[in-house]
């Protein structure tokens, strides 16, 4: 028995980190979605209605979508403050890395051509 408390320290400072690394990681995720988003919102430049019927989502829509990816990391990382070190913890960034995705998703579908 006296084998099994190391383990466990270990066990939970491994998870501990591996929470706060996806946690921050989210802060690059998000920079990565606002630079696709700029990204194609600069590919609309030259179009105008006639020529490309589909510019995009409106300013509301695409603002949502713009600065939503940050705020989304910020919850993730001070929520993390609070579940990190708990046994399903890792719930918290797999939430902001999903919601990442589907920001990210949006985009895509929003600026096809």
């Amino acid at each position: 028995m006296a084998h099994e408390a190391p383990a466990r320290i270990d066990n939970h400072r491994a998870r501990l980190w591996v929470n706060w690394v996806t946690a921050l990681m989210t802060a690059v995720g998000a920079a990565l979605v606002m630079v696709f988003a700029t990204g194609a919102v600069m590919s609309t430049a030259a179009c105008s209605a006639a020529e490309c019927p589909d510019l995009g989502p409106n300013g509301i829509v695409f603002g949502v979508l713009y600065y939503g990816a940050p705020v989304i990391a910020g919850i993730t990382i001070l929520a993390s403050f609070v579940t990190a070190g708990r046994r399903r913890g890792f719930i918290v960034p797999v939430a902001g890395w999903s919601l990442l995705a589907v920001d990210l998703l949006a985009l895509v579908i929003a600026f096809r051509r």
